[in-house]
């Protein structure tokens, strides 16, 4: 599925987020895998498609499981294409390596988190120059809950980083490498999908790889 972006780094950027967010979102509404509540930890090394991960060609985006990595190709500037998992939690730890194969240093990739409509879920960036944050989307709109701020311990451009989050009610960490980038709280989204996402900025190409991924349940 695609949609907008958040995080403007210019105001060319937000005009361009505004104009796009209705018809980008009703994109999202495609079939998604069942999303049951999970009886123990999850983990997924992608070496093949069990059916878990929305994969996809849409438009300017899409998303496939290949060469043991879940894959996400964003082709239009100001846009978001994003995979789900069939997996519900409320309270969790989620470590994922990802990199960036290809586009602009600005764009970013990450995790999408508490998914429960289109309108209404959390977002974790890592950017290729950087950079991290985290968002909200709340009745298609998005509202920054931490800016994007340059940390060390992310690596850039087409580095690896092994990104991991961990949500406790309405208390976020987020990692990068290891190292703790920061903490956030937020009381809106208590429970609902995760999944994994590329998006553009200003630059319309990214590509973006996703392996072993594990969630574990406290």
């Amino acid at each position: 599925m695609i949609t907008s972006t958040s995080f403007n780094r210019n105001p060319v950027r937000l005009l361009l987020c505004a104009a796009m967010a209705v018809t980008a979102l009703a994109a999202c509404d495609s079939p998604s895998p069942t999303a049951p509540a999970p009886a123990k930890d999850f983990h997924d090394t992608f070496a093949q498609d069990l059916g878990l991960w929305e994969t996809f060609t849409e438009g300017n985006a899409s998303a496939a499981i290949t060469g043991g990595q879940l894959v996400i190709t964003v082709a239009a500037p100001s846009s978001v294409g994003l995979s789900l998992c069939a997996l519900n939690v409320s309270d969790f730890d989620l470590t994922v390596t990802t990199s960036q194969a290809s586009g602009g240093a600005g764009n970013s990739l990450g995790a999408i988190l508490r998914y429960t409509t289109p309108r209404n879920f959390y977002r974790f960036d890592v950017t290729g120059d950087g950079l991290w944050g985290f968002s909200r989307r709340q009745n298609n709109d998005w509202v920054r809950i931490v800016d994007l701020t340059q940390s060390s311990a992310i690596n850039t451009g087409g580095g690896a980083n092994l990104l991991r989050v961990t949500a406790h009610g309405s208390r976020f960490e987020f990692y990068a490498n290891g190292a703790l980038l920061g903490r956030a709280t937020d009381t809106n989204e208590t429970v609902g999908r995760v999944g994994l996402f590329a998006a553009s900025f200003d630059d319309p190409n990214i590509q973006a790889a996703f392996d072993d991924i594990t969630v574990s349940l406290p």
